[in-house]
């Protein structure tokens, strides 16, 4: 049994409007992470690896000695909150139950990660468990995936705890549903996708990101109230209105972490620091 961490993971921008094919760019996250480990009782994963039996590429071998050793995940990363707690779990069993070549190119495996997602959401981009299998930042722009060295977090973005759990599927689908329905939504999240590929290439340049935020903030105040808990959006307005701070999503919201940058330092209580 591998010793391995797997980290959690942070979208920083890109929030439906990778779904797209917009840019997005993830970070993993260490303030939390997850491992292997054996003879838990009572903490089965039956199912689970009941699901990566029919995946192609699975050491069945590898998979049956876990099964008889009681293999569980421990994991400090919270459920339900965007931080990608079953794309730590995906990345690992990908690491210890597929063969791999080392001639395999990232896009593939990105597809056999999504595989192994899909059995939390159906339908999973791949994106997150990618994050946290090559714990580095993950750049998807225009259907290409780049893994990033050395991007400078700047110390301004930080995490809002909504303390409120949310599940991501009824999100999207009311994001498409309201897209493939009302064409005005079709160019408002266009130009929401503009101002997350400039602000990416802002981030990885190591510029000022602070007007592109804003910019971010206010549109995805009007396109995705909905996802946007009742007792944050008048946090959310006030960071607009004082340019203090601004906020957005970082992942589907509904609840769990939301990102904050700060132009003020203490602007918000309670923040927690990314880098």
């Amino acid at each position: 049994m591998t010793d391995k961490s797997y980290p959690a993971k942070i979208l920083l921008f890109g929030e439906y409007t990778v779904i797209t094919g917009g840019s997005a760019l993830a970070i993993p996250f260490w303030k939390y992470s997850g491992h292997w480990q054996k003879n838990e009782k009572g903490k089965s994963l039956g199912t689970f690896f009941e699901h990566l039996e029919t995946i192609e590429g699975v050491d069945l071998t590898q998979l049956s000695e876990a099964k008889k050793e009681d293999f569980t995940f421990g994991s400090s990363i919270p459920q339900g909150y965007g931080l990608g707690s079953s794309g730590s779990l995906s990345a690992a069993a990908y690491d210890l139950f597929f063969h791999k070549d080392q001639a395999d190119e990232i896009t593939e495996t990105r597809k056999v990660l999504a595989e192994i997602e899909n059995f939390f959401h159906g339908n999973s981009s791949g994106m997150d468990p990618l994050t946290c299998y090559y714990q580095k930042p993950v750049h998807i722009q225009e259907g290409t995936i780049e893994l990033l060295d050395n991007i400078e977090i700047p110390k301004q973005l930080k995490l809002l705890d909504s303390k409120k759990t949310r599940h991501s599927k009824p999100l999207i689908d009311h994001f498409k549903i309201r897209l493939d329905a009302d064409p005005d939504y079709e160019v408002d999240v266009a130009a929401l996708s503009k101002f997350n590929s400039r602000i990416i290439a802002e981030l990885i340049a190591g510029q000022d990101i602070s007007a592109s935020f804003r910019e971010i903030s206010s549109l995805q105040f009007e396109l995705f109230i909905r996802m946007i808990p009742q007792k944050l959006r008048s946090i959310w307005q006030e960071g607009l209105s004082s340019d203090k701070y601004y906020m957005k999503l970082s992942g589907a919201g509904g609840g769990g972490f939301f990102l904050v940058y700060e132009r003020e330092e203490g602007a918000l209580d309670g923040l927690i620091d990314i880098g």
